[in-house]
């Protein structure tokens, strides 16, 4: 979101990541785009071309929050996986990708910057064309098993040694490309997992559970930041165990066990009046 309005009306971009293949979508909309919208842009751009997801990942924007939205992907036996809060780590693709798009954008855009929306669809084609480094291969080659042609294809030959055999050729061209793309994303994983375990807690927390909560600096209200202000507020009790990593809409790396040997703290606004343990909850 934030970019630079453009004469139809444009100023954020809807980005859809495919976790197998790494193939994306930059599609052109509006920052007051609101739930209902964003399906239609979903359906109209991605369901027509990949039919529909057996989940979806992404933050806890109130679009994706709207009973509108978990309504319709309960319907279609979609599952909705949010991201905790403050974390977007867990959403990890689509922040690569938002980081990446900038430079994809800033060479074909160049002074004309308001025009950006009409050159989403060379970046994509970028995108999807470039080899993976996870995967070992583009995009294009994994869904199509096959590189599709772009500009500065055209000023070469083609290489007519390089053409497909018969149907059974094909299909197992496509196959071993599918093979070989995951076991490239299972070693890429595989190492990114073994460097994040180096820094990573391994604490596990049940609901009943009570914890202490570290609140960082954005997610106090405005204003209400300073040093000496305390950070840690509980104890809480756990409602919801999401996964390993996320506990109610904290992340593991927020949290600490509480013991009944610890004294308790007041943190102003989330303990209960009767002095009890309070519930974990979004500030």
């Amino acid at each position: 979101m934030g970019l630079p309005r453009t004469q139809r009306g444009f100023d954020s971009i809807f980005v859809v990541v495919d976790r197998f293949s790494k193939m994306v979508h930059f599609i052109p909309c509006k920052r007051t785009t609101d739930a209902v919208q964003v399906a239609t842009l979903f359906f109209r751009e991605i369901y027509r071309l990949h039919g529909l997801p057996s989940s979806i990942v992404s933050d806890r924007d109130s679009r994706f929050l709207s009973h509108f939205w978990r309504s319709l992907w309960k319907m279609l036996n979609t599952s909705l996986d949010m991201s905790s809060a403050y974390h977007p780590q867990s959403d990890g693709q689509t922040e690569v990708i938002n980081r990446s798009l900038g430079n994809l954008l800033r060479c074909p855009v160049g002074e004309s910057i308001k025009s950006w929306d009409s050159k989403l669809p060379q970046a994509e084609f970028a995108h999807n064309h470039a080899r993976n480094r996870s995967s070992g291969f583009s995009p294009f080659q994994v869904i199509y098993s096959m590189l599709p042609r772009g500009p500065s294809d055209l000023s070469t030959l083609p290489d007519r040694t390089r053409l497909h055999g018969d149907a059974a050729a094909f299909v197992d061209a496509i196959q071993e490309i599918h093979v070989e793309t995951k076991q490239h994303l299972e070693e890429s994983v595989s190492i990114y997992k073994q460097a994040a375990d180096v820094h990573r807690r391994r604490l596990i927390f049940e609901v009943g559970d009570f914890v202490w909560a570290v609140l960082t600096k954005d997610r106090m209200p405005a204003r209400a930041y300073n040093i000496l202000k305390a950070k840690k507020i509980g104890p809480l009790e756990v409602l919801e165990r999401i996964n390993d990593n996320t506990f109610d809409v904290f992340n593991v790396k927020y949290l600490s066990r509480f013991l009944p040997t610890d004294p308790v703290l007041d943190s102003g606004s989330n303990l209960s009046n009767q002095g009890g343990p309070d519930v974990a909850s979004s500030p």
